[in-house]
């Protein structure tokens, strides 16, 4: 009888580590993810103008583009980003955004800068996310180079460079 018990006793203690040691797996894969990203996006779009002060530009637009990352966001090296935002000549622009990768996962982002103009610094912020890279959060930065913008048909066209960032995924 002795030996049944201790028998149990060993297949129970035994059953409970490795039931910790199968919970403490599942924990560490499921841990935060962290990095840093860096790469280039090429946009395009229609600004539309809007009357406002004289002497003040402002307008709504919208820009899509590729976003090429030379590392990766969450495993992923290229998105399509589509950006809606208004922009005022005197208090900047106001954008959000949306990357989309060829998977269909989604980062959210919010910007912020001047005016859509060559050599001009605009921050962001990832406020979100879907699949592997929901609620990524973080931040990221470029200057545009290399604009084009046809006022009269009201159509932009810019690269960016030095696009970076830091990420973190929960």
């Amino acid at each position: 009888m002795k030996n049944r018990i201790v028998t149990g006793v060993l297949f129970w203690t035994m059953g409970v580590s490795i039931a910790m040691a199968a919970v403490s797996a599942v924990r560490d894969a499921s841990a935060e993810q962290t990095g840093s990203f860096a790469g280039s996006w090429i946009a395009s779009g229609k600004r539309q103008p809007f009357d406002f002060v004289e002497g003040r530009e402002v307008g709504t637009f919208k820009l899509a583009g590729n976003v090429s990352l030379k590392d990766e966001l969450g495993g992923i090296e290229d998105f399509w980003a589509e950006c809606i935002g208004l922009s005022d000549s005197m208090a900047g622009s106001s954008v959000r955004c949306v990357w989309r990768s060829l998977n269909g996962e989604k980062a959210y982002s919010v910007l912020s800068g001047q005016a859509l103009k060559e050599d001009v610094e605009v921050t962001g912020e990832f406020v979100g996310g879907t699949g592997g890279l929901k609620g990524v959060s973080g931040t990221f930065n470029f200057t545009w180079t290399s604009t084009f913008t046809a006022n009269n048909q009201g159509i932009f066209t810019g690269h960016t460079k030095n696009l970076s960032g830091q990420y973190q995924i929960p």
